[in-house]
């Protein structure tokens, strides 16, 4: 009765696979199949059909195709062929995982294994058929019931890491001139204005000689000797702190919070585990820049009197909390910071910096507040 009660269920699933197939044939909203004969899969176009999904994957740039249970591939659109450097009928019939770099090839089997549960998606190296290799994103989503067919959608990622490597490039060249700039600023200029002020206390010594008039010019030019000593000693520190290269991130952070506040009048707390260790270069500037630019726009826009720093590890990945009490930011102006191409020049700039780093941007805002979040990925073998 049991044996009867499975071989019924088979059969109304059958049926039901069928009556979907009619009905999408009927409809235009299938133009082929793909059958698996003796010799192999094969594809069979349904004449007259208008073929528009068809056509519209043929032109995609994208590389798209259908693989079997086995990960084999029987389907490709003109894209993928271009991008992998074959012929199609070279294509199809080869296993996915033909294609993938070698080193690759367990997390390709990984994802397909993950696909039967629906979708996945990761980012592998394609080999290509002259023996270069590029990095793609590969798209999985499966297509049938019976798990039996799986869908793949693969981006070029040449492009747009070419654009990460060069906004890397030239966000290095900005920070090696900041650095520069600092330097000179603190060597050159300062200490021309110390000499400045040593011949203005000169001249002072002998003020008794001068009419009061001349007195006080003296006087007032020693104290803009002095004024202008710290604005420059400020900027340096803004443009680069000296502490970073010297201290790390936590030291340098200190004193720039200090003098913050100071000159804000927003009370700061930094949060800091005790025995927090250096971390690479590139990832001290990042967060020092992200910091700087959140307290930036809490001092010009939120019109809070408070701000919170906490900075830790959780396993392999630093977090850094930026939090205020402020009037929040407005929705439409959230939608365009957490949008793409829109976000203002200092948002656009952590962004930036967190992305070639691996890192993300996350902000949330509401009228108690704004939190604004940096996690990146790290290697903990690194100091």
């Amino acid at each position: 009765m049991m044996n009867e009660n499975v071989r019924f269920n088979a059969a109304a699933r059958l049926m039901d696979e069928a009556e979907q197939t009619l009905h999408a044939i009927r409809y235009g909203a299938v133009d082929a199949f793909v059958v698996e004969e003796a010799d192999g899969h094969r594809v069979y176009a349904l004449e007259g059909a208008d073929l528009p999904y068809h056509a519209l994957v043929e032109r995609m740039q994208q590389g798209a195709a259908m693989l079997d249970s086995r990960g084999c591939i029987v389907y490709c659109n003109l894209g993928l062929a271009q991008l992998l450097g074959v012929p199609r009928e070279t294509a199809v019939g080869l296993a996915l995982q033909d294609f993938i770099a070698q080193a690759d090839r367990t997390k390709c089997q990984k994802l397909l294994q993950e696909t039967q549960g629906g979708s996945s998606e990761g980012e592998m190296l394609l080999h290509r058929g002259d023996n270069r290799q590029i990095a793609a994103n590969f798209s999985f989503k499966l297509l049938s019931q019976d798990k039996s067919t799986t869908a793949v959608l693969i981006t070029d990622l040449t492009e747009r890491k070419q654009q990460i490597e060069l906004a890397s490039r030239l966000q290095q060249m900005q920070d090696d001139e900041r650095r520069r700039i600092a330097r000179e600023l603190h060597d050159s200029v300062g200490q021309l204005l110390v000499a400045i002020g040593m011949n203005i206390a000169m001249v002072q010594s002998q003020a008794h000689k001068l009419d009061p008039l001349g007195a006080k010019a003296v006087a007032e030019n020693a104290e803009l000797v002095e004024q202008v000593s710290r604005e420059i000693r400020t900027v340096s520190y803004l443009l680069h702190p000296p502490l970073l290269d010297v201290a790390g991130l936590i030291s340098a952070l200190r004193l720039y919070v200090d003098g913050f506040s100071e000159r804000s009048q927003i009370k700061v707390d930094l949060h800091v585990p005790q025995d927090f260790p250096r971390l690479p270069d590139a990832v001290e500037i990042a967060v020092f820049r992200m910091v700087q630019e959140s307290l930036t726009n809490i001092h010009r826009h939120s019109g809070s009197l408070t701000a919170t720093i906490r900075i830790h590890r959780d396993g392999e990945r630093l977090v850094v909390h930026v939090q205020d009490n402020g009037k929040g930011i407005p929705r439409e102006k959230q939608a365009e910071l957490t949008g793409s191409g829109h976000s203002g020049v200092g948002f656009a700039g952590m962004r930036e910096r967190l992305t070639q780093l691996g890192g993300k941007l996350e902000i949330q805002s509401d009228e108690n507040g704004t939190v604004v979040r940096a996690i990146l990925a790290i290697d903990s073998t690194k100091p």
